[in-house]
């Protein structure tokens, strides 16, 4: 199964100052989009959805009396492909999106990404989504507010424990829930039961004075520096947390006074009540993820990223391992973000509680969503899925100048170091193969890049090297072979100069879109100091024929006055439009020891050969501690046949016994044509000749046709013949590439006609012209 789409990345904000919860500040009454369709348009890149047999929407979610209709849709955008959960407005509603089939393999590593968008233009959110594993069906669904499809549903009955809210939770299942919508209602005396909706789950763990107040809600947290994942947290506002929906451990029950609504009696029809005392729940929440200030920090109306990594257990092991990180790229650029401690957590899954085991490892994955009083818009669009291709992409820059140093953000490049940039590609594991993946790199700045190739490491696939004149803007396109387990990984390499000028080359981040995985890398800003000592080529765009000689001229300068042409060392490489890379001869270059009237040293390059097409030169320089370089782009025109409407053949023509009748091209089906492409440089002159060596009676070979081939124009008419090319056509060129029809002129009195002679004999005759294109001189 593969998946198809198209996909590209967006812009979206987030404006934050971190503190010790995620980040605090000031939620302003401002419109967010709410409509699903505008949502998506908006959105970064992402997979193929809709039409897609590995997921499942279907029309009704849950079973038995709690079923209801799917909210959930499937959206299709220019982009790539969204489900949306939820709609903002729409209250008391749930939706669910899964695997089509048991696609989360327990006992592999798996990874998740997405991006996803919750936004309201109510004045409280709710109640939000979950990303949940389950082993029980692809309809599976528990019920809308606050259980967000997936917790266990509060009956509000007589005698109620968690039990109750085990039984009827999605079964066989682990949650992590994005919870917009906080449920802290703690109950008052006297409160009526059933006509109480549902709404305590985030008092967590839940201790008050005796009067009910000091309340305090806590949580399970997660303290990625020691690794403890039982670190107490007070539950604030949205949050992210994580459990066992149908366990009755997941719950806690706690005892108030109340009353319970029977119906209306007596001769007045009074409320009647039956008093005890009933239970209301709360949720344990683990790997708690929440704003210190309780602030809201998802529901702000713009894409966040998440990533969830799964690790199996080994060593037959029955614990895997699940790392959730919130908000960790940026939504206009995909540049990872940094993390702190709390903006991800880790959690151990123990998989008995999912029936699975290494012979039947599988679970179904998906999200559930729910409103209920409060509403909101939720939309998630899928950049890696379970089940596919596992993968990864890095990107580092190296200054080869400095001995290979790792180029850090802010690191200080001199003008003039040889720069590498290396993308690296890994297929981890899966299912599927990573298929069609386009890398649309997105190039350092202020670098001259001279030098690029792509290469499979771990496969007996050749090194393919990539043209650095296809760089436009510092982009570059580059397609890259499937990876999997057997070919898993790509490493796309170029190699250039730091321009030598004071710079900044800000942060470029590339990304990598295949049919069924999306990933990104960035490279680091850095500060590129100009160097005392330059090689500056001129011009640097050189045109010249293909075939034909041509000079390279520059000059070396330096503000040092002890550098000089006597001890300055030249070298040159040429890199042909096919990416090979080949040393030119030291004879070919020339220094000179005479320093001209700007205080440098010209020097001269000779290329014997122009190659056709585009090729980059580049002139390096030494001279004791100093290096530097330059590029120039030679351009090798080229002429040559191009289109040919294909024979020529002559209409059919009664011979009259006498004289010499002409006879014209047959063009019922259009009129005939032989190109001639030119990319040479301005003046050059080409012409095109013809000869033949006559026309043969088709049955008998060695009858040849009583007549000739001529060319006719306003100059007069030519025989054609075998010895001497005959001139048809000719042009001198402006320097623009064109395409020429040679016989773009010809009527039916023009061009190559056929004379007939009164001797020739009825019968079919076949005859080649030869055509000869060259340079004039």
């Amino acid at each position: 199964m593969r998946f198809r789409n198209k996909m590209l990345a967006i812009t979206g904000a987030v404006v934050a100052s971190f503190s010790w919860g995620l980040w605090h500040g000031t939620v302003v009454g401002q419109a967010v989009t709410t409509d699903p369709q505008s949502v998506l348009n908006s959105a970064p890149q992402s997979l193929k959805v809709a039409g897609n047999s590995y997921f499942n929407k279907p029309d009704t979610i849950g079973s038995g009396t709690s079923q209801i209709s799917n909210a959930a849709q499937i959206l299709t955008g220019s982009k790539g492909d969204g489900v949306s959960l939820t709609q903002d407005g729409a209250a008391n509603t749930g939706g669910a999106i899964w695997s089509n089939g048991k696609s989360f393999n327990m006992y592999k590593n798996q990874r998740a990404s997405m991006w996803v968008y919750i936004g309201t233009n109510g004045a409280t959110p709710g109640d939000g989504i979950a990303f949940v594993l389950q082993n029980s069906s692809n309809s599976a669904f528990s019920g809308t507010g606050e259980s967000l499809g997936v917790w266990g549903v509060d009956p509000r009955k007589a005698g109620s424990t968690t039990t109750d809210l085990q039984n009827s939770a999605i079964q066989k299942s682990w949650a992590l829930e994005f919870d917009t919508g906080v449920d802290q209602t703690v109950p008052a005396k006297n409160w009526i039961v059933n006509q109480t909706d549902p709404n305590s789950f985030d008092i967590g763990q839940y201790t008050a004075n005796d009067d009910g107040t000091n309340p305090v809600f806590n949580g399970i947290g997660y303290n990625p520096g020691s690794g403890n994942d039982d670190i107490n947290e007070t539950i604030k506002g949205e949050h992210i947390a994580s459990n066992y929906p149908d366990m009755n451990t997941s719950y806690y029950a706690y005892p108030q006074a109340g009353k319970f609504f029977t119906g209306y009696g007596g001769i007045f029809n009074i409320p009647q009540y039956s008093y005890g005392t009933y239970n209301y729940f709360g949720l344990a929440h683990r790997g708690l993820i929440r704003d210190n200030s309780g602030d809201r920090f998802m529901s702000l109306g713009n894409w966040q990223h998440i990533t969830l990594d799964y690790t199996a257990p080994t060593d037959g092991g029955n614990t895997g391992t699940i790392t959730y990180s919130y908000n960790d790229k940026d939504a206009t650029t995909g540049a990872p973000k940094p993390q702190n401690n709390n903006t991800y957590a880790r959690e151990s899954i123990d998989l008995s509680n999912l029936d699975v085991s290494e012979s039947d490892p599988n679970v179904y994955w998906g999200f559930t969503g729910t409103t209920g009083t409060n509403s909101e818009t939720s939309v998630v669009a899928f950049e890696q899925v379970p089940g596919q291709a596992n993968v990864n992409s890095t990107a580092t820059l190296t200054d080869e100048t400095k001995n290979n140093a790792t180029i850090t953000s802010g690191y200080g490049v001199s003008g003039n170091d040889a720069v590498k940039a290396t993308y690296t590609l890994n297929y981890e594991s899966g299912e599927e193969d990573w298929s069609n993946i386009k890398s649309s790199l997105n190039l350092p700045a202020n670098i001259n890049w001279n030098k690029a190739e792509i290469s499979y490491p771990n496969s007996t696939t050749a090194t393919k090297s990539l043209s650095p004149a296809d760089i436009s803007n510092n982009k570059l396109d580059v397609n890259v072979d499937n990876l999997n387990s057997s070919n898993n990984q790509a490493v796309i390499t170029l190699e250039g100069t730091a321009n030598n000028v004071a710079a900044t080359s800000a942060t470029a981040v590339s990304s990598f879109v295949g049919d069924n995985a999306i990933t990104s890398a960035k490279t680091n800003s850095f500060k590129i100091t100009a160097s005392p000592f330059t090689v500056s080529l001129s011009p640097k765009t050189i045109a010249a024929n293909a075939n034909t000689a041509t000079t390279v001229k520059g000059s070396v300068s330096s503000t040092d006055s002890t550098v000089t042409g006597s001890n300055t060392t030249l070298t040159a490489t040429m890199t042909a439009p096919d990416g090979t890379v080949t040393d030119i001869a030291a004879k070919d270059i020339d220094l000179s020891t005479t320093a001209n009237a700007a205080g440098g040293y010209d020097f001269t390059v000779n290329i014997d050969k122009v190659l056709a097409g585009s090729s980059t030169v580049q002139v390096s320089a030494k001279s004791s501690s100093y290096s530097a370089s330059d590029t120039a782009t030679v351009t090798g025109g080229t002429v040559d046949f191009g289109d040919t409407s294909g024979a020529m053949t002559f209409e059919t023509t009664t011979l009259s016994g006498s004289g010499t009748q002409t006879v014209p091209r047959d063009e019922s089906n259009g009129a005939w044509r032989l190109d001639v492409d030119s990319s040479l440089i301005a003046g050059s002159s080409w012409k095109v000749t013809a000869k033949t060596a006559g026309m043969y009676n088709d049955n008998v070979p060695d009858s040849e046709l009583d007549g000739a081939l001529i060319y006719k124009n306003a100059a007069g008419t030519t025989t054609l013949n075998s010895d001497d090319g005959t001139v048809v056509s000719s042009d001198t060129t402006d320097g623009t590439a064109n395409s020429t029809n040679i016989a773009s002129d010809w009527t039916s009195n023009s061009g190559i006609l056929l004379n007939v002679n009164g001797g020739a004999v009825n019968g079919s005759y076949t005859g080649t012209i030869d055509w000869t294109l060259e340079l004039a001189p």
